[in-house]
């Protein structure tokens, strides 16, 4: 039978530990028969009440503290190499990382949280003022710091339990990639620069930071963890150009459709409009590879608003060259007849009169060429502007490399070069000034990834990725999801954050959609939400449990016929059980800054904070 501790009782614990040692002083004065066996006995059962005094008075003190602490770096990693040390080697644990402290969340902490949800501030009782200021001390929990009026959050919900265990993530429930939550302010890129921290001290591993708004601090802590652990870190920056490396986002492909795919996706516009511009991104692409040349933003641009003529003419001339030799030309103007006619449209007719094997990739940028103009630009208008933003300018240079340019020299990388060199790559996408092109940047960024993850998959088979993105939802495409998806055999871990879940309902276009991305993030970090949907959806997901609650009532009646001073009275207690939340959305939404719920691993749910790491 389990039994329930009212914590909000009068603490009678304190009188009768006063009248067990009373006792005892008795019986030692007295000395009747077996006093000796007495007196230790009450002196016993006395200690035992203050010991439960003290513990009640300890809980009362935790529920009015902050719990909050800031740890040199050193510190960290000497916290987190502990837990990374195997505690199971039957099931293969491989270490975990450490999330700060905190406690497992259990039925009695609903419970609790209930109770003081529905009491009034000043009934949750408080220390006598006759309690020594030492005793005081004793009893207040490590780590304590006194709650400031305007703070944001109620301390209690940690203050629950007053003994605090590490709150440990496991590297094996990573892959199952990790879900984010929490509003501004709440902690998201404090958690973040804890988890990198330790990432970058893990061996073999790759980093991949995208971060929409370039917070400084989490690039600094970055820098300063590569810095000591001899790690390369890459910078990628469309606001700082002079001091970023220069990446390609299309150089890593199987088939040449990913890469049309891949810029495709970035296109908000209808599927008849979308696959007109995949198609022509593809019959573009496909030319530039015939023709020795790996594709690119920039070249891909050019073709596309100023024609494909150029890249066709370089494949025919390739092709009649190699059957006919340098002379395959001198007779060309003749098969005008005499009509006026350009070189093109004769190298087509050229073409088309061959008896040999057509070329598909030809034959595209043939009917791209004879395509009506008016009806290519209206199909095409779509494309332009993610291909102008992405290719032009100063941030075109950047995702558009050139080998040959001597003056820039700026390195040149891709993803899969980065992976191979196990770097950490930290993408600052400049989402402020510029929320759609950020996104654009991240999108790609993302569709890269995927496509490499694909190649690792179908020949190394795994290797140590993570990917931390903040605001996700701005960055979200098919090929993210593809990676939660299916990315995990290949070794990749994804950390995804976001302030709502209504950010990957309107990124995504329905709320369907959305659940079916967020259901693959099987563990889930909920610091304090503001939208009350979000955290119903994150309580749901915790599940439920019984929450009792224990009652009293009082009654009293009098009769005529008796004396007025005779009545009858009668106390009664019950049980109650109910089916509740297992974390309220309440809580979810009053969590003070740096505290979190952690569901992790599917199976373990704790209430926890995080550290803040001194610069």
């Amino acid at each position: 039978m389990r039994t329930y501790r009212d914590m909000f009782r009068p603490n009678y614990d304190v009188a009768t530990a006063g009248v067990w040692a009373g006792s005892a002083l008795f019986l030692s004065a007295s000395q009747p028969p077996l006093w000796w066996v007495g007196a230790p006995f009450a002196l016993s059962l006395g200690a035992l009440r203050v010991h439960q005094a003290l513990e009640l008075y300890r809980f009362r003190i935790s529920l009015s503290v902050l719990r909050a602490e800031t740890l040199p770096a050193d510190e960290v990693l000497t916290r987190s190499r502990r837990e990374r040390v195997p505690r199971d080697l039957e099931r293969r644990d491989q270490g975990a990382l450490w999330l700060g402290s905190g406690f497992l969340w259990k039925q009695r902490h609903s419970e609790i949280a209930r109770e003081i949800l529905s009491r009034n501030p000043e009934e949750l009782g408080t220390l006598p003022r006759w309690l020594p200021n030492s005793i005081v001390r004793h009893i207040t929990p490590a780590n304590s710091v006194l709650l400031k009026e305007d703070a944001i959050g109620v301390p209690w919900i940690h203050g629950m339990e007053p003994t605090e265990i590490s709150v440990r993530l496991p590297l094996d429930s990573l892959t199952g990639h990790t879900l984010i939550v929490g509003t501004t302010r709440a902690g998201k890129t404090r958690l973040y620069e804890l988890i990198s921290t330790q990432i970058i001290d893990l061996p073999d591993s790759t980093l991949f930071v995208l971060d929409p708004k370039g917070d400084q601090e989490w690039e600094r802590r970055l820098r300063s963890e590569c810095k000591r652990a001899g790690r390369k870190f890459l910078y990628f920056h469309p606001a700082h150009p002079s001091k970023c490396i220069r990446i390609n986002p299309l150089a890593n492909w199987g088939n040449i459709s990913e890469a049309a795919t891949r810029l495709t996706n970035l296109i908000d516009a209808d599927e008849s409009f979308r696959s007109f511009a995949w198609k022509s991104l593809y019959r573009v692409m496909s030319g530039m590879v015939a023709c020795g040349v790996r594709p690119n933003i920039k070249k891909v641009k050019r073709y596309i608003q100023m024609g494909v003529e150029p890249l066709l003419e370089q494949l025919l001339t390739q092709r009649f060259f190699a059957a006919e030799g340098p002379s395959w030309d001198r007779d060309l103007m003749s098969m005008a007849g005499g009509k006026p006619a350009s070189r093109m449209e004769l190298m087509i007719q050229k073409y088309t009169l061959e008896t040999g094997n057509a070329d598909e990739c030809i034959d595209g940028l043939v009917a791209m060429v004879r395509h009506s103009k008016e009806h290519y630009s209206k199909m095409i208008q779509v494309l332009e502007p993610i291909l102008e933003m992405l290719g032009s300018g100063e941030l075109g240079a950047m995702l558009s490399p050139d080998p040959e340019d001597i003056s820039d020299t700026r390195p040149i990388y891709d993803t899969a070069k980065m992976i191979n060199e196990r770097a950490v790559v930290y993408i600052a996408l400049n989402s402020l000034p510029d929320k759609i092109i950020g996104s654009a940047i991240g999108s790609v960024f993302f569709a890269d990834l995927a496509s490499v993850a694909g190649a690792i998959y179908n020949t190394t088979g795994k290797t140590n990725v993570y990917i931390m993105a903040d605001e996700s939802a701005e960055l979200t495409n098919d090929q993210a999801i593809q990676i939660l998806n299916k990315a995990g055999g290949a070794g990749f871990k994804a950390f995804m954050a976001t302030q709502t879940e209504a950010d990957f309902i309107v990124r995504l276009g329905s709320k369907e959609k959305a659940r079916q991305m967020l259901g693959n993030l099987n563990n889930v970090i909920c610091l304090r939400v503001k939208d009350y949907e979000t955290a119903k959806w994150i309580s749901e997901s915790f599940g439920n449990t019984i929450a009792r609650k224990q009652s009293t009532s009082f009654s009293n009646t009098s009769e005529s016929s008796t004396a007025f001073t005779e009545f009858r009275g009668s106390t009664g207690r019950s049980m109650e059980e109910t089916e509740a939340p297992f974390v309220s959305p309440d809580l979810l939404t009053r969590l003070p800054g740096l505290h979190y719920f952690a569901f992790l691993g599917g199976s373990t749910l704790y209430k926890g904070r995080l550290p803040l790491i001194a610069q």
